[in-house]
Formats: structure tokens, sequence, C-alpha cells
């Protein structure tokens, strides 16, 4: 399939991981991206696959980003 595609030395491991960081990264729940890849339970994905995303830890960061907190009056 990925050479076919012009994927040289991809494998389908490879192309499974990417469909998961492209699911979570727009917001797909991990229940659903679990139930598409046949995963038992969600938090497998979790830790096997999302943690991968570039932006997975985005939001906790944001948390802690205090130049950006607005100031008490």
């Amino acid at each position: 399939m990925a050479q076919a595609a012009g994927l040289p030395g991809v494998t389908p491991h490879v192309l499974r991981h990417a469909a998961v960081t492209h699911m979570a990264e727009a917001g797909v729940p991990m229940e659903a991206i679990a139930q598409y890849l046949g995963h038992s339970h969600s938090r497998i994905t979790g830790q096997v696959c999302a943690r991968f995303s570039p932006s997975h830890l985005r939001q906790a960061a944001a948390a802690l980003d205090f130049g950006k907190i607005p100031k008490a009056q």
C-alpha cells in the first residue's frame, strides 16, 4: 500500500500511527479513535499512539503561560 502511494520504506504500522496522530489533532475523542483501531480500551490508544501528536500537551502548557493570564483588578 505505501509503496503504491510512492512512500517506500513506510510500513503499515507507521501509517496507522500517522492516522491516529491526525485524528487526535483534529479533536476526535480518544474513545472513537480506540474503537476505529480496534483497541479494547481508549487508555491504550492514548498511551501508545496519541502521545506522539505534536500538540498533545499544548493545552496543559498553555495553562502555565503566566504572561498571558489576565491580572486581577
